[in-house]
């Protein structure tokens, strides 16, 4: 069980870490966006940062759900 336990923590790291990434990419996309006045890269930047910050809150809930639902089988 602590096995699963520590797979299941490092993989929900490695994904909120890339989305975290994601987040900071997409913010610099926005302000050079906003910067030049280019729609594009506007909308690119707000989008990125809509879908990489709800996979940062989704992967948080989704990895503790995980744990709690495989510490509950275990007892």
């Amino acid at each position: 069980m602590e096995q699963v336990t520590k797979i299941l923590t490092a993989l929900g790291a490695g994904i909120a870490a890339a989305a975290a990434i994601g987040v900071v990419m997409s913010w610099l996309k926005l302000k050079e966006g906003l910067e030049s006045e280019d729609a594009r890269n506007i909308n690119k930047g707000a989008l990125g940062l809509a879908l990489n910050g709800v996979t940062l809150i989704l992967i948080g809930g989704l990895v503790a759900f995980a744990i709690a639902k495989l510490s509950g089988i275990v007892g």
